[in-house]
């Protein structure tokens, strides 16, 4: 007798229960997915709008929706170190933008044209007798190529910080190197956060200090008002990097995650009152323009300017933008001259100049 008669039927019957199981929880989760007997508002059926909107609320309505996600980003996580596009997983819990990798234009094009952008502010802020000092911020990928894990900078890419600072030199635009003294400086301690984009609170006082003499020498050379500012560690905190939100692993995040980040508040004061303060006279002497790196709070860049340049700073720098959009419009503000400042510190993710600049150097106005 053949040997498969001898097998019993239930075994071949288990594919066919597990298929059924499924189709009956389709169905049973489709009959509470509100969207299931509901059109799509707004949606026009001959145009082919109705089928996309329908899918769409259908997706959003489903109640295991939030879990599964976070199930997938879960497996994607613990097998192959991957998280949604935007972020490359390093080593050792570190977390890096993609936007760190962009290629640079090989002909160089961008690069000749973002400096000629920075070049035609820096000329439009001497007509004012202002100075301009730019703060060449490098990338975290850069800095701490170590924890890069599986990852590799390209070699273009890891010269592109020299190349940029060498192009706005050339110019005759001051730039001091930010790179060097926080590849320095990170042996004591972390200068970028492992899990966000962004420079810790002691990498922006780094920069900050590198960046003095350029500013000083200007100010001095305008008679400046100056100020005495301190900074103080008003304690730790733990801090959920915006690489994390590239990571949706929901109920998961502590138990499998990248561990947050424990960063320092650090706080800045003047040690007594200006008499501009006191007669009401406002002259602020710097203002601070750029991205992230010196709009959020959390790291405090304004304030370790304050006190290594030991000047008032006035900070109109914009997140999300990039550092054309803002200076673009703090240029055509009112603000560029009430108050003036003597020296406008320019912050500049080194990335943004090896990309196509959104505004052209024509839409700058010329100077009254």
């Amino acid at each position: 007798m053949d040997s498969k008669d001898d097998r019993s039927p239930v075994p071949r019957r288990v594919p066919g229960i597990c298929l059924l199981a499924a189709l009956a929880a389709g169905i049973g989760l489709s009959v509470l997915d509100p969207a299931t007997f509901s059109a799509p508002s707004k949606a026009d059926l001959l145009r082919g709008e109705w089928t996309a909107g329908y899918q769409k609320a259908y997706e959003q309505g489903l109640a295991v929706r939030k879990p599964a996600l976070a199930l997938w980003a879960a497996l994607r996580y613990a097998l192959f170190s991957e998280g949604e596009p935007g972020v490359l997983v390093g080593a050792d819990g570190w977390l890096y933008s993609s936007e760190e990798f962009l290629a640079m234009d090989p002909s160089g094009r961008t690069l000749s044209e973002a400096v000629e952008y920075v070049g035609a502010v820096r000329d439009r802020l001497l007509a004012k007798d202002i100075a301009l000092v730019v703060a060449l911020v490098p990338t975290k990928a850069g800095v701490y190529a170590e924890h890069l894990g599986r990852y590799r900078l390209p070699a273009a890419l890891a010269g592109r910080y020299e190349a940029a600072r060498e192009a706005l030199i050339s110019r005759g635009i001051d730039a001091p190197d930010l790179a060097t003294t926080l590849r320095e400086a990170r042996t004591r301690r972390d200068v970028f956060l492992r899990t966000d984009t962004h420079w810790t609170a002691f990498g922006a006082s780094v920069a900050a200090a590198a960046l003095a003499p350029s500013a000083r020498r200007q100010l001095d050379a305008r008679r400046s008002p100056r100020e005495e500012y301190t900074q103080e560690r008003d304690g730790w905190s733990e801090r959920a990097g915006d690489l994390l939100s590239f990571i949706p692993l929901g109920p998961f995040q502590r138990a499998m995650g990248p561990r947050p980040d424990i960063v320092e508040t650090p706080s800045t004061s003047a040690r007594e009152e200006s008499a501009a303060e006191l007669f009401g006279d406002l002259e602020i002497p710097v203002a601070l323009v750029g991205t992230s790196y010196s709009a959020a709070g959390a790291w405090n860049f304004e304030g370790a300017l304050k006190v290594a340049v030991q000047a008032d700073v006035l900070k109109v720098a914009v997140e999300g933008q990039g550092p054309f959009v803002p200076m673009q419009r703090y240029l055509e503000s009112p603000a560029i001259d009430d108050p003036r400042p003597d020296v406008v510190i320019w912050e500049i993710p080194e990335r943004y100049l090896g990309v196509k600049v959104p505004l052209g150097i024509s839409s700058l106005h010329p100077v009254n």
